[in-house]
């Protein structure tokens, strides 16, 4: 009503109410979803104009405290949408909340560990120095922190932070004992005792005056690190005005890499002069990528149990979902490096959003093949192993059927597709599949997964055999076997001149 649109106008102005705001452009949102399957009275003073059915999910950010985070599944249940308990994600009951698992520094870190194994540094054995945006109180900068110190220990040396409220710097490294402190605590930096500060050009200082400000300001350009690891700010904070900042006199960056945290950190501009310096950048599209793969984890579960199932399993599961998230970036992030050794005429930003769009454009074929013809995602045995193998082994050994039967159509797609695509992509590196008819690509991409079950088998075979160089073997079946079946096949198949 004309009614109901003025009033979410007015809470979504500049200066409105934050959680006035948020429940608006829900509620807004909700206004039109339409499922032509209600029946709730509602449904007679509709009118839908998209002929599909409308699945829509939310995930949290800024300010996104958790009473909206509660408030907003509870809001869809009272509208009756149909997937209203998954229709927002890190949830701190029946969900997995990000900031208490830590799912984007999960895979923020797993990029820092291969970009310093890249740069000759194994953090688990020699040290190495970190620099950050984000005090010990945010989501990826405080989890970052845990996560430094359970994987390296005293190798990590964080050597100065900066938040809102002040920075705090130490060349020999801020006291680890005292930086944990803060996050158990969520306090930001400024409440660092001075007194563990070691090195004698170190400090904590409270931005609270011009000139503190402008140290604050200026301390992630000027304190040297290897890697610079932005985990909040303002957006565009490094831009084409900015960036030679991080160039001291000498003429050199005070940093060799950068892993992307906080999204939209730096300008596209400012990412390609740093990198004609010598930087290397992991972007944000990649670095912490994480959160919304978790998201999606959480939305399968939300779908298949309920409430009370999923918090028994919990604890479980997201140990499971966390696996997997670190598996994945892992994954990604050692095809970017192994296509930066093979092209040198790219940089890690360009191979990044190579890759998202190999990916997507993959995922789009396998999408509209599918749904030509969705019932075959259930009648096709290699489709339903795919999304098995995309869930977490808990769930799919106490609910098997229900993901089959209780995620939408659509979602079984949405996995079959994006699950084949960057597996292939993954496994097989960019432009794999140029020397192929476009045509084709959907079938290649079929057969390489049958034949890399045919892989896997062939593998679990060989665990239990007794011959020499089996190791060799294994590992020899694991990267080539599917690619080499896939191509015999296509050669069959007289695809291929």
């Amino acid at each position: 009503s004309s009614r109901l649109v003025r009033t979410h106008a007015r809470a979504l102005r500049p200066g409105g109410h934050r959680d006035q705001a948020v429940k608006s452009c829900v509620n807004a949102l909700l206004d039109l979803l339409v499922d032509e399957d209600e029946s709730h009275e509602s449904k007679a003073k509709t009118i839908s104009y998209y002929q599909k059915q409308e699945i829509i999910y939310l995930g949290p950010d800024e300010n996104i405290t958790n009473d909206l985070i509660t408030w907003i599944p509870e809001q869809a249940n009272r509208r009756h949408y149909k997937y209203w308990a998954a229709f927002m994600s890190s949830k701190p009951g029946a969900g997995i909340n990000h900031k208490q698992y830590g799912v984007t520094s999960e895979g923020v870190n797993v990029y820092v560990e291969n970009m310093l194994n890249y740069l000759g540094v194994n953090p688990r054995e020699e040290p190495f120095t970190v620099k950050m945006t984000g005090g010990p109180d945010g989501d990826v900068a405080g989890n970052e922190l845990k996560i430094l110190h359970r994987e390296y220990g005293e190798n990590a040396k964080v050597v100065a932070i900066a938040d809102g409220l002040g920075c705090a710097a130490d060349q020999n490294g801020l006291d680890w004992k005292e930086l944990l402190r803060l996050v158990r605590e969520g306090k930001s930096i400024v409440e660092f005792s001075a007194d563990k500060i070691s090195h004698s050009d170190g400090f904590v200082l409270a931005a609270d005056n011009n000139k503190n400000i402008l140290i604050r300001n200026g301390l992630y350009f000027n304190e040297r690190a290897d890697i610079f690891i932005p985990a909040g700010g303002r957006p565009y904070s490094v831009n084409s005005k900015t960036w030679k900042q991080f160039i001291d006199k000498d003429g050199k960056p005070t940093m060799k890499a950068v892993v992307e945290g906080a999204n939209i950190f730096f300008t596209e501009s400012a990412r390609e002069a740093l990198q004609k310096e010598g930087v290397l950048i992991i972007k944000d599209s990649s670095a912490n990528k994480t959160g919304v793969i978790c998201s999606s984890y959480e939305i399968i579960a939300s779908l298949t149990m309920s409430p009370e199932e999923f918090i028994e399993i919990k604890e479980e599961y997201v140990e499971e979902v966390i696996l997997i998230l670190r598996s994945k970036a892992d994954a990604e992030a050692k095809l970017l490096f192994r296509q930066l050794t093979r092209d040198s005429g790219k940089n890690l930003v360009e191979l990044s959003l190579d890759m998202s769009r190999e990916i997507n454009v993959l995922t789009d074929i396998l999408l509209a093949e599918l749904e030509e013809n969705p019932e075959s995602v259930l009648e096709n045995p290699l489709y339903e192993e795919v999304i098995l193998r995309h869930c977490p082994r808990i769930l799919v050994s106490k609910y098997r059927d229900r993901v089959l039967d209780r995620l939408p159509q659509a979602h079984l797609i949405a996995i079959c597709s994006s699950f084949i695509a960057s597996y292939v992509v993954y496994r097989e590196g960019l432009s794999w599949l140029q020397g192929i008819p476009k045509e084709h690509w959907g079938l290649v991409m079929r057969t390489y997964m049958e034949k890399d079950r045919m892989a896997h088998e062939l593998r679990k075979q060989l665990e239990s055999a007794s011959i020499d160089a089996i190791d060799s073997l294994k590992a020899v079946i694991s990267r080539s076997a599917a690619r080499d079946l896939t191509i015999m096949e296509l050669q069959k198949k007289m695809i291929l001149s």
